[in-house]
């Protein structure tokens, strides 16, 4: 029992004191088992992203590099039957203008001028090809370049000029030579979907819906258009036309793993079952997709949300062994080692969790979920400053992040900082003013210091917000015993009763009954 009731000589001044430290216990619920972490913890729907470049002319080889799909083509035009074996000039350059595309020479002698002219860049060609398939982009650019300087008309030389340069980094080059294509060929499906990939990339979203749109409009039947159609709408916001997009890929080509992961992805806030069956189709073509393991994780955590505790734990476990999957694929998915974490803290496998965290942490430091998840483990473990240390990370790197301000809060009030534990909890109601439980929250800490006048108004806003909120009438009721206004008491009372019999009847017994 706290000592501040020593010198209060009534008797109900005496059980007062006693029957607040139990009305803390009823109230101040930051981390009950079912709201670990929360959904803002989790980091789970993360797409495949980048987006298909198609190479002229199109025999499609898959190739995935960390999480973005490229769709490349290898088949090349026929070689001409006479022409000389000429090796490409090796210019490396790195001048990131535009080639200047120069007029051929005018055929002013005889018609071997031109054939010879014609011979060598086709050669060039061959060779800028034959650099691309062996991966040295940079050759390949050099050789493409010179192609141009004697064909400056030729839209798939600046096509597969854009995609070496798209795969060299070179994007804003890579920008300028799907353009040329684009300029050359208005409705060429590829070159409008190449254009649009390279503003993907560039985060220049709008114009890549763009160019996916007329790609698609122009090859309704191309998958990988509509797929990277897909994602630009998700990383535009606009994740029903998405969802449309990456549906018509996988009726085109239903094996699209790389659709079906990041249909599934979507789907997990509004249908987390229909998530799953994606996911499960898209590992079982590719089963070491740790991305659909990270995501499926997600998926099951989202079921268990819709299910008593009892149920909720068989979705927590597949939800553990499909992020440890992801990390075996993938160790260093600092994403699926957070969400692992967070998957345990919903378990109440606190020890666990924070071995997992403190790692996600250290391996990237300005991770706001992972510290969240963190300060989360250690205030369960009993480390009040430890979570608080957490919780701070946690908002300094992102201001907006009002679950963090809350937990924050929390961890301080039962660290006894209380002034810092109000600052907390107001922060909180700035980003979220319609929070009636931090409102709640933030009474208690006043209730505590002795501001009863506030902590009545807290509580107040708290039932305005939600009228049935049981521990807050509970707790305005008990602000109004300090206050010594016994009639507003009974009042409240009063109107507990019709919302919560059991809290009427406890504040009853503790404080009405024999007085």
């Amino acid at each position: 029992m706290r000592r501040s009731s020593k010198n209060l000589t009534r008797c109900y001044r005496a059980r007062f004191c006693l029957a607040f430290t139990l009305v803390m216990c009823l109230t101040v619920r930051a981390f009950p088992v079912q709201d670990i972490g929360g959904t803002l913890a989790f980091q789970g729907q993360d797409i495949i992203g980048g987006a298909a470049i198609i190479f002229k002319p199109p025999k499609r080889v898959r190739d995935l590099a960390g999480n973005t799909a490229a769709m490349l083509a290898a088949a090349r035009r026929p070689s001409r039957s006479n022409r000389p074996a000429e090796v490409a000039r090796n210019n490396n350059t790195t001048d990131k203008n535009r080639p200047t595309p120069q007029p051929q020479p005018t055929p002013t002698t005889t018609v071997a001028t031109t054939t010879t002219a014609e011979n060598r860049a086709e050669a060039l060609k061959e060779q800028a090809n034959t650099h691309y398939d062996r991966g040295d982009f940079l050759q390949a650019i050099a050789a493409y370049q010179d192609a141009l300087k004697l064909d400056a008309n030729d839209a798939d030389v600046y096509n597969n000029l854009g995609a070496s340069l798209y795969r060299a980094g070179r994007y804003q080059e890579a920008s300028e030579a799907f353009q040329n294509a684009v300029r050359l060929t208005p409705n060429d499906p590829d070159a409008l979907n190449n254009l649009g990939a390279v503003y993907y990339v560039l985060e220049r979203y709008d114009r890549a819906l763009d160019s996916f749109q007329k790609a698609t409009a122009a090859k309704p039947d191309s998958a990988d258009a509509h797929y990277n159609l897909g994602n630009a709408y998700y990383m535009s916001g606009r994740n029903r036309e998405a969802q449309t997009a990456y549906r018509r890929a996988i009726e085109l080509k239903p094996d699209y793993v790389e659709a079906l992961t990041n249909l599934g992805s979507l789907l997990i806030s509004s249908d987390p079952n229909g998530a799953a069956a994606q996911l499960l189709t898209a590992l079982r073509l590719r089963p070491g997709n740790p991305v659909a393991y990270n995501n499926l994780g997600y998926a099951y955590v989202k079921i268990a949300e819709t299910l008593d505790r009892t149920n909720a734990v068989q979705y927590l476990r597949q939800a553990v062994e499909a992020y440890k999957e992801a990390l075996r694929l993938k160790p260093d998915y600092v994403k699926a080692m957070n969400n692992l974490g967070a998957a345990y803290n919903k378990l109440g496998q606190y020890q666990e969790a924070e071995a997992l965290l403190v790692n996600a942490t250290r391996a990237k430091p300005d991770f706001p979920e992972a510290h969240y998840n963190l300060g989360t483990a250690l205030y369960n473990r009993g480390d009040f400053k430890g979570a608080v240390n957490e919780f701070q990370q946690a908002v300094r790197l992102r201001q907006d992040y009002a679950d963090a301000y809350n937990s924050l809060g929390t961890a301080l009030y039962k660290d006894q900082q209380f002034d810092a534990a109000i600052g907390a909890y107001q922060k909180t109601l700035a980003l979220e003013p319609a929070n009636a439980e931090t409102h709640n929250s933030l009474g208690t800490v006043y209730f505590r210091t002795k501001r009863y006048q506030e902590a009545a108004a807290s509580f107040k806003e708290a039932i305005r917000i939600k009228p049935d909120y049981g521990e807050a009438h509970f707790n305005l009721a008990l602000a109004y015993v300090a206050l010594k206004d016994r009639k507003a008491a009974l009042e409240e009372y009063n109107r507990l009763k019709k919302v919560d019999p059991k809290l009427a009847d406890e504040f009853f017994q503790k404080y009405m009954k024999n007085r």
